[in-house]
């Protein structure tokens, strides 16, 4: 019974250190473009890695990534640019790691700064 309840924990603590989610760090409009930096977690990373279908939520339309950016030692910073934005209404940046949709809700994090 004991070693069960320890594997079980420990399958717990392995799935929720497996799904830390990615973060918003920056969002800015210099240079005639919008750039978003977020940061995924080193441990969601590995060299099969796969991510993929970038796409920025702004106003009820989506719009495709034009550039991606890998930043740090670690290659766990992210810099995507898009279109120049001058007004942002109810946007999100939505992808996919290794298959599974991945939302930020980035409305939320501009308004909380």
């Amino acid at each position: 019974m004991k070693k069960t309840f320890i594997s079980l924990a420990f399958a717990l603590l392995s799935f929720s250190c497996a799904f830390a989610s990615p973060q918003f760090k920056e969002l800015n409009n210099k240079n005639g473009k919008t750039t978003i930096k977020i940061e995924i977690p080193e441990s969601d990373l590995s060299q099969f890695t796969v991510i993929k279908d970038w796409r920025f939520h702004n106003g009820g339309k989506a719009y495709d990534v034009k550039k991606v950016d890998v930043k740090g030692d670690d290659g766990s910073t992210f810099v995507l640019e898009f279109k120049r934005f001058t007004e942002f209404s109810d946007c999100s940046l939505s992808f996919t790691i290794n298959g599974k949709p991945v939302s930020i809700n980035i409305q939320e994090k501009l308004t909380n700064h």
